[in-house]
C-alpha cells in the first residue's frame, strides 16, 4: 500500500483556536521533516478529507516522488511514536520544537492528539517530556457498524465509516486487490470486519485495518413488520396463544 496520506485528530471538546493551532504546527512540522528526510523535495500537502463535527483532518502528499512522500509519512510516524513513548526524537531540535508545539493543545478540554497513517496509529494524552504512557489503542479482530460516508473514485485503499454508536468517523484500510469489497457500498449502512483498533479508555473504534469484509445492510421497508408471519398457521377457531400458554402453565 502506498503511504501517501497522514491524519491528525484531536479528541475532546475542541475549539476552533485549538484546531487552527494544531494544523498550523502540523504544517511547520511537515515542512521541516521534508527538509530533513527528502533534501527539500517539493511536496504539497492537500486536504484530502475534513470531517464535519469532528476535529479530524487527512492530508495527501502531491507534487513529489512517491518515495519522498513516503519518507515524510514514515518520519511523521516516528514523531507520533516518540511522543507516545516518551523517547527523544531522532531529528533536529527544530523538529522537536514543532512536535512539542503540536501537542501543546492538550489540556482539560483537548484530551488526546492522534497521529494516523495508512499503517500505524499513535495517541498522545500527556505533554510530560520523557514520560512513557500506556498504550491507548487495543486491536482485535471484530466488526463495526456504520455508514460509508467517504469513498473516493481515485485509486485509494481506504474509506471512512461513520460509526452508528459513537457518531464519529472511523478510518478503514484494505489491501490492493480488495477493491471489489467496496462495490456499491457508498452512502449505505454496512458492517465492516477486520482488525479494529479501539480506544482502551472508552472502547470507541477509531480505525479498522486489514479489512476483510464489508457487508451492506439492506434498508428495512417502512411497515414491513406487518408482513411478518407466525411460526404456526392460524385459522378461525384455532386455540388462541394466550389460552395455550395458560393451559401449559396449569398442566
Amino acid at each position: 500500500m502506498a503511504k501517501e496520506t497522514l491524519t491528525l485528530a484531536l479528541e475532546g471538546d475542541v475549539a476552533l483556536d485549538d484546531f487552527a493551532q494544531a494544523i498550523g504546527n502540523l504544517n511547520l512540522l511537515l515542512n521541516q521533516l521534508t527538509k530533513e528526510v527528502t533534501k527539500d523535495a517539493n511536496i504539497a500537502w492537500l486536504v484530502d478529507e475534513l470531517y464535519a463535527g469532528s476535529a479530524v483532518a487527512t492530508f495527501r502528499g502531491v507534487n513529489g516522488e512517491l518515495s519522498s512522500i513516503e519518507s515524510v509519512v514514515n518520519a511523521y510516524e516516528d514523531v507520533g511514536d516518540s511522543l507516545q513513548s516518551g523517547r527523544v526524537l531522532n531529528y533536529s531540535t527544530t523538529v522537536q520544537r514543532y512536535a512539542n508545539k503540536l501537542i501543546d493543545v492538550l489540556d482539560d478540554r483537548v484530551t488526546a492528539v492522534r497521529f494516523e497513517t495508512p499503517e500505524k496509529d499513535y495517541i498522545v494524552v500527556g505533554k510530560q517530556k520523557g514520560y512513557m504512557q500506556e498504550a491507548q489503542i487495543k486491536y482485535a479482530w471484530s466488526s463495526v457498524r456504520g455508514s460509508v460516508e467517504t469513498l473516493s473514485k481515485r485509486k485509494k485503499l481506504s474509506f471512512t465509516l461513520w460509526d452508528s454508536l459513537f457518531d464519529k468517523p472511523i478510518s478503514c484500510y484494505f489491501k490492493e486487490g480488495q477493491e471489489d469489497i467496496m462495490r456499491d457500498s457508498w452512502g449505505k449502512r454496512a458492517i465492516v470486519s477486520g482488525k479494529v483498533g479501539r480506544r482502551i479508555e472508552t472502547g470507541r473504534p477509531i480505525v479498522v485495518r486489514d479489512v476483510k469484509q464489508v457487508r451492506v445492510i439492506e434498508d428495512v421497508e417502512p411497515g414491513s413488520y406487518r408482513k411478518a408471519k407466525g411460526v404456526f398457521p392460524w385459522t378461525p377457531g384455532t386455540e388462541l396463544p394466550e389460552d395455550i400458554v395458560g393451559r401449559l402453565r396449569s398442566a
